[in-house]
């Protein structure tokens, strides 16, 4: 048994934008540089949290396209099993990182939709460490 327990997420928001602007023939180099924000809210005397990941690309000139995704995870915390570690911190790493590649893929498959442009790939990255340097963790209570 896990101090954290992942019981099921869902798309709350998918949106992508082709960029009608965008020269293809003058960006051969594209630097994609998306956005991952997290909410946590924790309900249910500190045993629920739901994490809402985010991911948005803004439309400009050097992009050939926009998009936002946000999925919703839902997690449960045993105490008996957390080896006194609190349930902010699990929330902050472990279920954080337990949504990414769900976000990833769905980025991936939305973004190959346009049949215009490859579909877009995220780097795999420590993605709870990049978002608490950036913070871009929000918990609320």
């Amino acid at each position: 048994m896990a101090a954290i327990n992942f019981i099921n997420y869902v798309v709350d928001t998918m949106y992508y934008k082709t960029n009608p602007n965008f020269d293809i023939d003058n960006n051969e180099d594209i630097i994609i540089d998306e956005e991952v924000d997290a909410h946590i809210n924790i309900i249910d005397n500190e045993k629920t949290a739901i994490i809402t990941l985010r991911s948005e690309l803004k439309e400009k000139d050097s992009v050939p396209f926009s998009f936002e995704v946000r999925i919703v995870g839902y997690f449960e915390f045993d105490e008996k099993e957390s080896d006194g570690v609190d349930f902010k911190d699990l929330l902050k790493t472990n279920a954080v990182a337990i949504l990414f590649p769900y976000l990833r893929a769905i980025v991936s498959e939305l973004t190959g939709k346009s049949n215009r442009f490859p579909n877009y790939n995220m780097p795999v990255r420590n993605i709870a460490r990049e978002m608490a340097e950036k913070n871009n963790i929000t918990i609320t209570e």
